[in-house]
């Protein structure tokens, strides 16, 4: 393995989703440019369930229902943990949106806990399982370089002589597997990497779906396509390229936008004496 440089980059499929998205916005999650008063409800419910199916996987006295008595406390620390830790606050729609949530979440883990007994629990499993790959790639003059893919699976499964990779979604929307394809074939190369064996298959686990679980066999065109995107954003990333996205669509809307090229006085260009004064001044008491 070749020593790590500065050329060395790691990457996640979150990278490479916003990097799709915005150049810009990705390099300005990279600058940590997200401030503490970002809007978590988009996802917040998401977050609610993995936690709470972490807590009862990992509780040896755990028992059906378990899940659902705890979420309001889950919702609660959640929300504490993140402003606490300046990761961004909840902001309800509406006086009935908290209960909303609530219940939505209730009968997804309801729901959720059946699914966990029949496709996890009789066998070896991680959950939240953390991976830094390395893998060697050509940097842009073709020198072999070093650089990580990084992330965490939900659920990581150990079947005898293969491997499962899980990851539970909190949607209702049929097509929504359509979206996140994706992440599931970064996951089966980096489960490649790690066990010198491609999973037997990737899947979701979507509760509040009419098909609750969904799985798919990866094939070699499919890591192939990732492994080209994986490499053109380290190219990106080593010439530098944070240009805006050609449209506006979602600008709006987007949780950097207080810190983008485009809406700045300065043009299209990254100031990185400004990047390094607005940093100071966020970290001021």
């Amino acid at each position: 393995m070749l020593d790590r440089d500065e050329h060395h980059l790691k990457l996640s499929w979150s990278q490479l989703r916003a990097h799709a998205e915005c150049k810009q916005k990705a390099f300005l999650y990279r600058e940590g440019h997200r401030g503490p008063g970002q809007d978590l409800r988009g996802y917040y419910h998401g977050m609610v369930v993995d936690s709470a199916m972490r807590a009862w996987l990992a509780d040896p006295d755990r028992h059906r229902g378990q899940m659902a008595a705890r979420i309001d406390d889950v919702i609660d620390k959640g929300i504490a943990d993140a402003k606490e830790a300046g990761d961004g606050v909840v902001r309800w729609k509406s006086a009935t949106d908290r209960h909303d949530m609530r219940e939505f979440c209730v009968e997804l883990v309801t729901r959720l806990e059946p699914i966990l007994e029949r496709t996890v629990l009789p066998y070896p499993h991680d959950c939240a399982y953390r991976f830094s790959v390395d893998a060697t790639v050509p940097y842009l003059d073709g020198t072999p370089t070093v650089i990580s893919l990084v992330g965490e699976m939900d659920l990581f499964v150990h079947p005898a002589d293969t491997h499962v990779v899980w990851d539970l979604k909190g949607t209702r929307d049929n097509a929504y597997w359509r979206k996140v394809l994706g992440q599931l074939v970064f996951y089966d190369i980096c489960a490649l990497s790690i066990t010198g064996q491609a999973p037997h298959h990737v899947g979701l686990i979507q509760p509040m779906c009419d098909q609750q679980t969904l799985t798919f066999a990866i094939s070699d065109d499919d890591r192939r396509v990732m492994w080209a995107r994986i490499l053109s954003v380290a190219a990106d990333r080593w010439r530098q390229d944070h240009a805006c996205k050609t449209d506006t669509k979602d600008c709006n809307w987007c949780d950097v936008k207080h810190a983008c090229a485009r809406y700045r006085p300065t043009g299209n260009t990254v100031s990185l004496l400004g990047a390094g004064l607005r940093t100071a001044i966020q970290e001021e008491p």
